[in-house]
């Protein structure tokens, strides 16, 4: 039978940097402490989906369910009472819109959209949601956006000078080197699957694209788009000597640019970032005197 050694646990732990206090060591939980879970709040006013929702919060192990409401006043008057750390809301409510409650705040906590429409995944994402899911979300799909939300609220869980973007999943899928997002009609044209349309597309209205969310956001000049893609499959598909990727969340069409300043460029008036990793591929594909 294996005899426990104390001495040689504390020097053990101690070459690993772990507390010992007295004659034992302390428990592996003590050197690292388990954050709180994260306070959310669930207002969506389909009983379904609520049920769905709530089943699912209290499921996961990082999660303290608040409760859940029905409309974005209800939300608002909550908020203001409790600290909350997440919300799971839906667009559509009574009274108050989900996005109307998101623009009202002014601190808000971190937001994972909740809908059964995809077309207002643009909207959502303008007021800087972690996450949008669509109904009726899957588990797996739920716990892809508690993921993201605590990559986001967690300060040392990844990169500053890149933040990760909220939802690109860049797996084995993205080696595919066609994509059914973004078909070729010619050298000047593409054409952008958005939901069940295929829409053409002139490359040269295309300004930039950022990765949102399990979606890409197309910038055009006279409109946006938003296609379920992933940066790599758009990267292989444009053509490198038009475009260039900037930044983990960004690829930017190369004579849009109008100024670019240590980690930043602008685009019609737009600031986009650039990843440090990606400045001298830019630097490679513009023309500099």
């Amino acid at each position: 039978m294996y005899r426990y050694n104390s001495v040689s646990t504390q020097n053990l732990f101690r070459s690993l940097g772990l507390p010992v206090r007295g004659d034992r060591a302390l428990p592996i939980s003590a050197a690292f402490p388990m954050p709180p879970p994260l306070r959310c709040l669930i207002a969506d006013d389909d009983p379904s989906s609520q049920d769905v929702l709530s089943k699912y919060v209290d499921r996961h192990a990082d999660l303290d369910a608040l409760g859940a409401c029905e409309d974005g006043i209800e939300a608002a008057n909550i908020l203001r009472k409790k600290e909350v750390d997440l919300i799971l809301l839906d667009v559509e409510m009574p009274e108050m819109s989900g996005l109307e409650l998101v623009e009202s705040l002014s601190d808000p906590p971190a937001i994972v959209m909740v809908t059964g429409h995809e077309e207002y995944a643009v909207e959502a994402f303008e007021v800087d949601v972690v996450d949008y899911l669509v109904k009726p979300v899957r588990y797996a799909r739920f716990l892809m956006a508690i993921e993201r939300v605590s990559e986001r609220l967690d300060p040392d869980g990844a990169s500053h000078d890149e933040p990760a973007p909220p939802a690109v999943e860049e797996t084995a899928a993205e080696e595919k080197t066609e994509s059914p997002h973004l078909a070729d009609t010619s050298a000047e044209n593409v054409f952008l699957k958005d939901g069940r349309r295929l829409i053409r597309v002139s490359l040269e209205d295309i300004q930039w694209i950022k990765a949102q969310g399990d979606y890409m956001l197309v910038q055009a000049e006279s409109d946006r788009y938003m296609i379920n893609s992933t940066m790599k499959e758009l990267e292989d598909k444009l053509p490198s000597n038009q475009f260039v990727r900037v930044h983990r969340s960004h690829i930017v069409r190369i004579d849009q640019v109008k100024d670019i300043e240590d980690t930043t460029l602008i685009i019609d008036g737009k600031m986009l970032p650039i990843g440090p990793s990606y400045q001298d591929d830019l630097i490679e594909h513009i023309q500099m005197l």
